[in-house]
């Protein structure tokens, strides 16, 4: 094992963090752990299926009920989506 910043051998166990070993380079000082996890998000295929409830009625909690997807989740997906929209239009330009 190696340190990320300057490649260094020489390391040392430095406790734990979050139930992972913690390591602490002697040369440059830097704290790391071994391996990192990547990001582990909700699929696009899950998100997509929600947004489509959504939209044809289905309530943010029953969604989140039968998705398994906390509610707030879903209510920022939305938001994400209707940023994306564009602005509505002024009715005062089609009654004329």
């Amino acid at each position: 094992m190696e340190c990320p910043e300057c490649q260094s051998t020489h390391i040392n166990k430095n406790g734990q963090k979050k139930g992972k070993q913690n390591y602490m380079c002697v040369e440059c000082g830097r704290q790391f752990i071994d391996c990192y996890e990547t990001y582990r998000g909700y699929s696009d295929e899950l998100r997509d299926e929600c947004l489509k409830m959504y939209v044809n009625g289905m309530g943010l909690r029953a969604i989140s009920r039968v998705k398994k997807v906390h509610h707030t989740t879903i209510i920022n997906w939305v938001k994400q989506v209707g940023k994306l929209l564009p602005d509505s239009y002024s009715p005062e330009k089609f009654l004329k």
